[in-house]
């Protein structure tokens, strides 16, 4: 795994040398984000995507999933909402025959993910960051204080500061119990990521997304010196 202050490096490189646009972009990774809701993180992850011509992958993963298993998506989306769920739905499960364990859905997901990941996108939580640990993907949070993240959310939603604020948590509570309950990780353990930003006082998204395209093409440009190397 890449340390940060390698990263960097590679970064001021990457934007000081001469005609740097111009090198190829082979086998560079994926990006899986990790966010707050009401951070901007959905949003950043849209500009990335535009910028490096990259599929975004949310509800995806869990069409993908739901396929795997033989199952609806619907079905899927239910125990992607908190997988202890999956214990609740044993009716579902003697029904349809249909395996739904917590292992059975991990593995596939997993599955989904690795898949992704070799193939290059911008995969939104579901703990991509997790799953791609060991590859040269660039795994990034995107934070921010909930109360600044209610505020958005209000505006946004058309809601009251106090319904919002609740709102944020729930979803990240949810959030951060899912990853946890599948993987044994917590989303708050900053070494879990490459990079960490906290949006409070970003007003621009587009500044985020053009940090995160370097960070993404100096992880990209570490993993092909790597291979020169090894070649």
């Amino acid at each position: 795994m890449p340390d940060v202050q390698a990263i960097i490096q590679a970064m001021l490189a990457a934007t000081s040398a001469p005609g740097h646009e111009d090198k190829p972009r082979e086998r560079l990774p994926a990006i899986a984000i990790s966010r707050d809701y009401g951070s901007g993180g959905d949003e950043i992850a849209q500009l990335l995507s535009q910028r490096l011509h990259l599929k975004v992958y949310d509800r995806e993963m869990i069409d993908k999933v739901a396929k795997r298993i033989g199952t609806d998506p619907q079905t899927v989306r239910q125990l992607d909402e908190g997988i202890g769920r999956v214990r609740e739905m044993w009716l579902t499960r003697l029904f349809s025959g249909q395996d739904l364990s917590p292992d059975t859905y991990k593995r596939h997901l997993v599955d989904v993910i690795l898949s992704l990941g070799r193939a290059g996108g911008v995969l939104l939580g579901r703990g991509s960051h997790v799953v791609l640990s060991t590859s040269t993907a660039l795994r990034v949070r995107i934070t921010g204080s909930p109360e600044m993240c209610a505020r958005r959310v209000a505006a946004a939603e058309g809601l009251s500061y106090d319904d919002a604020l609740e709102k944020v948590r729930e979803i990240n509570h949810n959030r951060s119990k899912f990853v946890w309950d599948l993987f044994h990780v917590r989303t708050s353990e900053a070494h879990n990521f490459d990079i960490v930003v906290n949006t409070d006082r970003l007003v621009n998204f587009h500044q985020a997304a053009a940090m995160l395209e370097n960070a993404y093409h100096a992880i990209g440009g570490m993993e092909t010196e790597a291979d020169a190397a090894a070649g």
